[in-house]
């Protein structure tokens, strides 16, 4: 072979280096080059799979729209509940934080039994329902609501409203916790059932603190084991 041929030969076997070499580089580049393990850094790089979304409820029509025409609410003064926009109230389908079972009467809906883990706020956008004046009425502590308690929304006007955190006994300066807490004791008492403990809560902590008409309904109800008149009574 004469010398021009072999230089020809020569450059042209270094071009398909150069070339293999150019398309190697971007892997090699890739895999961090000689000074890291290649297997671990292609682990770390590779394109993970896309994250499997969780179940979630299916909206409904009135679900996916601006919210609620309006709302219903409580005016509660003295011992008086006045129930405002009864007309709003509806059921907008379960959804995350309000999970629980619609009550109706022949009135239209009339309580809502809480689930685990529901909160004011979707329960109020569920049942166009002030949740303000709803937890105040149902004396909630808070936004601490309980499982399986039973929030009124369409209470009978007949009965008296009792205010879970002002005695009508009130003195100012003199704290209220223990009647607020006796409040909570006997709502828990009612939702079981447990008539021998409700009476004796009453008794000895929640009796002469109420307005006489809630002191005359109470005592009935409790003598007789009168279940849906405490209910109200004792949300």
């Amino acid at each position: 072979m004469s010398r021009a041929a072999q230089i020809a030969t020569g450059v042209a076997a270094a071009a398909v280096i150069a070339g293999l070499v150019a398309l190697a580089s971007p892997v090699f580049s890739a895999l961090g080059g000689s000074g890291h393990h290649p297997i671990a850094h292609a682990l770390s790089v590779r394109p993970s799979a896309a994250p499997i979304a969780s179940p979630a409820p299916t909206p409904t029509t009135e679900e996916a729209s601006a919210g609620c025409r309006a709302e219903a609410s409580f005016s509660l003064q003295g011992d008086v509940a006045h129930l405002l926009k009864a007309d709003a109230i509806q059921d907008r389908g379960s959804r995350w934080g309000a999970r629980g079972e619609v009550l109706s009467n022949a009135a239209g809906i009339f309580s809502y039994v809480v689930a685990p883990n529901d909160n004011l706020d979707s329960i109020e956008t569920r049942l166009c329902f002030d949740g303000w004046s709803l937890a105040r009425f149902n004396h909630v502590l808070g936004a601490a609501i309980q499982p399986d308690a039973h929030l009124i929304l369409r209470p009978d006007p007949a009965l008296p409203w009792i205010d879970s955190y002002h005695p009508y006994d009130e003195v100012p300066g003199v704290s209220v916790v223990d009647y607020t807490d006796a409040l909570y004791e006997m709502g828990a008492a009612v939702r079981t059932q447990d008539l021998d403990t409700a009476r004796a809560i009453w008794s000895k902590l929640v009796s002469g603190h109420v307005s006489p008409a809630a002191q005359a309904a109470a005592t009935k109800a409790l003598d007789a084991g009168d279940w849906p008149v405490l209910d109200q009574l004792f949300p």
